[in-house]
């Protein structure tokens, strides 16, 4: 097989499958199922070719588009690593909507959106300049949209949707603004100022032709374009109310495509940042560690299982934006690791953890008739014993706790978080992104098994939980595939490091402050059980304390949005200028109809009778002698 052929098809086979799948299902509504997880398959496929047929080589394939911009495809081994996992993590979402979708009666249209979502996060990977990378990354957008409110018939998730559109495009306008930053920098120097191997593989010469201050402007508004994409503080809002749609949507968003493209978009082009100055690495560091801190305790209170989920995603991208940011720094002082191989391995690691504890989750709400609420569950361990092992298995991955991958992806982080407090001669403020993520772990230890205590332990607490069943076996093959990964995938933290970056160097943190962090993990799932199982929950969910008014209320961020910023900033500046348009617009009409009664009144003299054109012509040429012979005898 040709390789260049196989790198296109990775993201063009879904694409195509989405619209035959949408005509097919119109027919025959089970071959849109069909046609769509045929179409990752083939994806997953192709890229497992590529990555074993590469070698230490790249791909780039660029043709000339317009003006100076072009469009291909760039393939290394940070893209592979992506695309392997978006589509095999894809596939095994898509294989279990086969099953959860299959009594609704919109499944054709819901399988052609997730095939061409799944199909813009891969040309997203691929791409080989900024401008379509920008294109495919609204493409993911848009997908988003139609899959949030796809039951738009609920106002919840018709507002969630909107809200999600609208929240993200405050980020994309960020990212495009940076981007027209670098193009009107580089346009008069370069011959493809935003292909992506050229800025690359030329960071420090476009550093030394923008200005590292001018660089890093850029560079923090395309992290703004990140922190709407990945949910990171404060752009973060859209995505509880994302669980609106389907499970297996929240699924695909959470781990394969939607919030893993701010991860990538800072991975993709992390030399410009490592060129630009200093702080613009330091942004990426601190939004990172905080959101982790942050999301983390907006979890606590969260008694939906798929909002506990949302906020675990934000909080554990958090730490991806956090390694990013954090290794550049350390890196620039010499020592440990470069590039992007710790986030990237925990972003490839909270794939496989996040599909399996969503789609267990959607497991356990097909059981329950949809019922979320965690309040109204319990005892499902021994009313669905695979399901909620896997639910098992994929909580003590995304709490850290050993053998489980986890441990090893965000333990490498927390350790360079200490190497960058340590590289920085021991300054408190430096101190805050270990502070951050070192307490982020016991947070998410604690809000992680408050969740899956409340669901799977003690007696079930409502009748549907009574009579809950474990789906057919069948149906929990890809979750036993992910959660397979999910355990084992710390076997391979080393390589995957070093297929990234061959440079890498383990960071060490003192034995002390390992201990210290473990022992808050361990503090953190025995507060999470204690709390969640038989009644204790009622007593946190007390509206007479102020700090759980404050968390449930979500620090008042939704208000600050709604109540202030839109309602009392952004709708009367709207309707200020809704109101100067409407007068300007009104003045025109108002000219334009003085001049067709005036053309109207002159269309009077167009009779179309020579008689009266020669009249008026004669009396014309008469005045005209007249006034000449007056002015003439006055002279």
């Amino acid at each position: 097989m040709n390789m260049d052929f196989a790198v296109w098809f990775i993201f063009l086979s879904p694409l195509l499958a989405s619209p035959i799948a949408l005509v097919a299902g119109m027919k025959k509504i089970r071959l849109a199922g069909i046609i769509s997880t045929a179409s990752i398959a083939i994806s997953f496929i192709l890229s497992g070719y590529v990555f074993l047929t590469i070698g230490s080589t790249t791909i780039n394939q660029s043709y000339s588009w317009f003006a100076n911009l072009s469009y291909g495809v760039y393939v290394d081994h940070l893209a592979l690593v992506m695309v392997l996992m978006v589509s095999f993590v894809s596939l095994m979402i898509h294989l279990f909507a086969t099953y959860y979708m299959k009594e609704d009666p919109k499944k054709h249209v819901y399988f052609a959106e997730t095939a061409l979502f799944t199909s813009a996060m891969l040309g997203v990977v691929l791409s080989s300049n900024l401008v379509i990378f920008f294109l495919f990354w609204e493409i993911v957008g848009l997908c988003s949209y139609l899959l949030i409110g796809f039951w738009y018939f609920k106002p919840n998730a018709a507002s969630a949707a909107k809200k999600a559109f609208i929240v993200t495009r405050v980020g994309d306008m960020s990212l495009i603004i940076g981007l027209a930053i670098i193009y009107a920098s580089l346009s008069a120097t370069a011959s493809d100022p935003l292909s992506i191997p050229y800025l690359i593989q030329n960071a420090p010469q476009v550093a030394a032709i923008m200005g590292s201050g001018k660089l890093a402007l850029a560079t923090i508004l395309i992290l703004g374009g990140a922190v709407g994409k990945s949910a990171q503080f404060p752009l973060h809002v859209w995505i509880p109310d994302a669980m609106e749609g389907p499970t297996t949507v929240s699924a695909l968003i959470h781990a394969a495509t939607m919030v893993t493209a701010g991860v990538y978009l800072i991975a993709r082009i992390y030399p410009l940042f490592t060129a630009s100055a200093y702080y613009s690495l330091y942004a990426v560091a601190f939004v990172g560690a905080f959101t982790a801190i942050y999301a983390g305790t907006l979890a606590w209170v969260m008694n939906d299982i798929k909002r506990v989920l949302a906020y675990s995603t934000i909080s554990q991208i958090g730490y991806m934006m956090a390694a990013l940011g954090i290794i550049g720094i350390v890196g620039s002082a010499g020592i440990g690791p470069a590039g992007v191989s710790l986030a990237i391995y925990q972003l490839v690691v909270h794939a496989f953890f996040k599909a399996l504890l969503f789609l267990s989750a959607g497991a356990i709400l097909i059981a329950l008739m949809d019922l979320r609420d965690l309040r109204e569950m319990g005892g499902l361990w021994r009313r669905m014993p695979w399901t909620v092992t896997l639910l098992f298995i994929g909580a003590i991955t995304l709490s850290g706790i050993p053998p489980a991958a986890g441990f090893f992806s965000k333990g490498a982080i927390v350790d360079a978080s200490w190497a960058y407090y340590v590289s920085s001669g021991y300054n408190l403020a430096n101190a805050l992104p270990w502070v951050f993520l070192t307490f982020g772990e016991f947070f998410t230890a604690f809000y992680t098994f408050r969740m899956f205590s409340m669901v799977a332990l003690g007696k079930p607490r409502s009748y549907l939980a009574e009579h809950s069943r474990d789906p057919p076996k069948y149906v929990l093959i890809p979750l036993m595939a992910l959660a397979v990964l999910a355990l084992s995938f710390g076997l391979f933290q080393t390589s995957f490091y070093r297929y990234l970056d061959a440079s890498y160097a383990a960071f060490t943190e003192p034995l002390m402050e390992e201990i210290l962090v473990y022992g808050l993990i361990a503090v953190g799932v025995l507060l999470g059980l204690f709390v969640g199982t038989a009644n204790r929950w009622k007593k946190l969910d007390s509206t007479s304390n102020r700090a759980y008014r404050v968390l449930k209320k979500k620090y008042y961020l939704d208000k600050l949005f709604t109540n202030i910023i839109a309602v009392r900033g952004i709708l009367p500046l709207s309707s200020a200028f809704s109101g100067f348009e409407d007068r300007y617009n009104s003045a025109n009409e108002t000219f334009g109809q003085d001049v067709t009664r005036m053309g109207s009144a002159l269309r009077k003299l167009q009779t179309g009778i020579i008689e009266n054109y020669f009249i008026v012509i004669v009396l014309v040429a008469a005045l005209v002698f007249l006034v000449v012979e007056i002015i003439g005898g006055a002279i």
